[in-house]
């Protein structure tokens, strides 16, 4: 890292966002669509030309220069052209408005706003006083605005659909003249509405003709488009909705069964029920709609000029579609608006598409028992497609037997047995982990042989009318099997019951729970051992703690020029047997405390920071710098002293967030480092997005650099972008003298490795 004797990096802090595109600026990638000069009016109404220097070349720029030549010859404080989306009014140019704080981009409700009173027929096109006319004044009080004055006209298009509004409004009442100027209003909005109707009608062109392009990027399998189609359709149209504040919505759908259908009748079979579907969808789809399979069994139509209810009804018709052909499916519709992108309707369709699957996941089609054969047959078909946990199907089982609870239990490894899992039908005392004594209960006397799989009543039963957990319990009537593990041992038991007497149970409600019993037990074995293996990592990691957290290793950072130190940086360090922070942190990540193990090395590294002259680099995964802790972490005051890193291995989900956190940071002096240069999966993009202060050359770069014409290129180019962006480049893993004299032929400054030291380990800090 660079010290007090290396240059320091100017203009520290990351770049600032880029704004959204502004819906009033911008032309169309498609080329103008002025061809002939536009037609303005004067005062008196009478048509002006503008000259052809000054032509507008799309609604966008026409939009503003005519609003404000409006303003400029009528005055009134704010000049608008907006467009009512659905529910929603959506601004789409203005005028300078200090009045009302109008803006491109604004979004209200459609009912509260001035221009749904004028078109809805309760105010004039033309008030010079709003105080006459009392529908406009009651808005005052709902829009927060002081309107005394206000006029509105609507752009309509050549089949006479309304394509948006052009108003006007004015913070003093007005007189006659304000009447006198709608001539030329009219004349500037049929101006407006003839170039937005050309240009929609273009963008519905282009539209077609990528619908007709996106063939080039189908899937080979369905022939629909495919992922890449996909996200290229969803950056065009979402561009397309911001200008024009069209409507825009996206269903996604993903079929329930293939996994079971792959399994059961093989990938063939898998792969006929995908073209089969694709097949069916494409009867649903617009031309200018787009349907696309995104992977797997995941399909998703971007509808265009949609609204959320259209959206809904389509999903509806495309499951009933879908349905009477077989083919089951979860559906999911998000919806483009005022605050939302197309982006975010997707993970909202997404979203909603499996809350859709866990919602009928749980709640499966009742399977009628016939008779023991058909029960033992059909109800684990139904389980295995349908459900995908223990207390899914232990539902399924009380539905099926018509019994208030139903319920795992497990044996432990003395005389007692605890409910695991269980379903229950209203209230009742029974909970899961409950425990209690095998001797003197239901599923206990079962095992031994004391009672018999189907007890009708218990207060009838010789031996359960005694049993303390009878009337504890409230149980009336019970049907229990015992479940047996891979291993032939006893797990535990597999029951329902009802707390009163049922004599319409009979053998064939055991066999029910037979059935399902292999099921369960394959579940249950399985989650048993995630939880044994979570239960393992908890506890080393919370040794890990106990004893200390992790050690520290300080590894020297050298000019290499000289050799002279200007840094170190501190490697975590775990105690033995395992000694690897790769494993450390896969085990992390099964119990879900990666940023918890993160946040402990972080910890243990920064407290020998101040004891180090020079740069003190950190490594830090890119979820943990978003973390409020980190920032506790590095306490307030200068933080020139600091170097964090972050590794090129390691993907970032959302670059404007994190540079959101790390601008105040290296404001007070953080410096900011990409690690592993040229060997991670991202390439170069967190040293793009995120113009570092340090780029670290990876060591498999390095290693061999003098004989390696890549591993040049590679570091060449790495010189070359941190150059262009003021940073300094580190070659990590530097071994031989050989390799440190070609580094500095590349212009590589800093270096670390073991031609300079080991990492060496330091006694925790106290």
């Amino acid at each position: 890292m660079p010290g007090g004797d290396v240059r320091h990096l100017g203009g520290v802090g990351g770049p600032s966002a880029t704004p959204g595109g502004d819906l009033a600026t911008g032309d169309l990638a498609t080329g103008d669509l002025a061809t002939g000069d536009l037609a303005t009016g004067d005062r008196t109404g009478e048509v002006t030309v503008v000259p052809a220097d000054e032509r507008v070349r799309d609604f966008a720029s026409a939009a503003g220069a005519v609003l404000a030549d409006l303003r400029a010859r009528f005055g009134m404080d704010s000049w608008l052209v907006a467009r009512r989306r659905g529910e929603e009014y959506v601004v789409l140019a203005t005028a300078s408005d200090d009045a009302f704080g109008q803006h491109p981009g604004l979004v209200r409700r459609w009912e509260d706003t001035f221009c749904a009173r004028v078109l809805d027929g309760s105010a004039p096109v033309v008030t010079p006083v709003v105080d006459d006319v009392p529908a406009l004044a009651d808005m005052r009080a709902v829009t927060g605005m002081d309107v005394r004055s206000y006029l509105s006209v609507p752009l309509r298009g050549a089949d006479e659909t309304l394509l948006g509004v052009l108003c006007a409004a004015g913070t003093e009442p007005r007189g006659s003249e304000l009447h006198q100027a709608l001539p030329s209003v009219r004349v500037q909005a049929d101006v407006l509405a003839t170039l937005l109707d050309l240009e929609l009608g273009l963008a519905r062109e282009v539209r077609r003709r990528e619908r007709a392009e996106s063939a080039a990027a189908t899937d080979a399998l369905t022939g629909v488009p495919n992922r890449r189609a996909w996200d290229a359709a969803l950056t065009a149209e979402e561009a397309r909705a911001g200008r024009y504040a069209t409507m825009a919505s996206v269903v996604v759908l993903d079929l329930d069964a293939l996994k079971d259908v792959n399994d059961a009748s093989g990938h063939a079979a898998g792969d006929a029920l995908l073209r089969r579907t694709a097949d069916l969808l494409r009867e649903r789809v617009r031309g200018s709609d787009l349907l696309a399979r995104l992977g797997g069994d995941e399909f998703g139509l971007l509808l265009v000029e949609t609204s959320p209810a259209e959206a809904a009804e389509v999903a509806r018709q495309v499951r009933d579609l879908l349905a009477a052909a077989g083919v089951e499916a979860s559906v999911g519709v998000g919806a483009r608006t005022g605050t939302h992108d197309l982006y975010a309707a997707w993970r909202a369709a997404d979203a909603a598409m499996y809350r859709d699957k866990s919602t009928r996941s749980v709640s499966p089609r009742r399977v009628p028992v016939a008779d023991p054969a058909t029960a033992a047959h059909r109800l684990p078909q139904t389980a295995r497609v349908h459900l995908s946990s223990v207390d899914a199907l232990l539902q399924l089982v009380r539905e099926q037997l018509d019994m208030d609870a139903a319920y795992v239990t497990r044996f432990g490894t003395g005389a007692d047995a605890t409910f695991r899992n269980f379903v229950a039908r209203g209230s009742t005392p029974l909970r899961v982990g409950e425990r209690w004594s095998l001797d003197g209960s239901c599923c206990g006397a079962l095992v031994d042989g004391r009672i018999e799989s189907v007890v009708p009543d218990t207060g009838a039963h010789p031996t359960t009318h005694a049993m303390a957990v009878t009337d504890a319990f409230g149980v009336g009537a019970y049907v229990g099997v015992p479940l047996y593990r891979s291993d032939g041992s006893v797990y535990g038991t597999l029951c329902a019951s009802s707390t009163h007497a049922d004599h319409r149970l009979q053998q064939r409600d055991a066999e029910v729970l037979r059935s399902v019993g292999g099921v369960i037990v394959e579940l249950v074995e399985e989650e048993d051992r995630r939880e044994d293996a979570r239960r393992a990592a908890l506890s080393r990691l919370d040794a890990l703690k106990a004893s200390g957290g992790p050690g520290t290793a300080l590894q020297v950072v050298v000019d290499l020029r000289d050799g002279s130190a200007c840094g170190v940086e501190a490697l975590s360090r775990f105690p033995e047997p395992r000694t690897s922070p790769s494993w450390w942190f896969a085990r992390a990540a099964q119990v879900g405390a990666t940023e918890w193990l993160d946040l402990l090395c972080l910890e243990a590294s920064l407290a020998h920071a101040s004891t180090r002259s020079g740069r003190y680099a950190v490594n830090v995964l890119p979820t943990t710098l978003l973390s409020p802790a980190f920032t506790r972490l590095l306490g307030e005051g200068s933080l020139d002293h600091l170097v964090v890193e972050v590794s090129e291995h390691e993907r970032v989900e959302d670059y404007s967030s994190m540079l959101s956190v790390l601008r105040p940071l290296r404001e007070r002096g953080l410096l900011l480092a990409v690690d592993d240069a040229g060997a991670g999966f991202n390439g170069l993009r967190h040293v793009v997005h995120l113009e570092p202060d340090v780029v670290k050359l990876d060591a498999e770069v390095v290693r061999g650099i003098e004989r390696s014409t890549a591993g040049a290129a590679m570091a060449a180019a790495v010189v070359g972008l941190a150059r262009s962006t003021g940073a300094l480049v580190l070659a990590e893993g530097v071994e031989t003298e050989a390799e440190r004299q070609h580094l500095l032929r590349l212009g590589v400054a800093l270096g670390q490795g073991h031609l300079f030291g080991r990492p060496e380990l330091v006694e925790p800090a106290t």
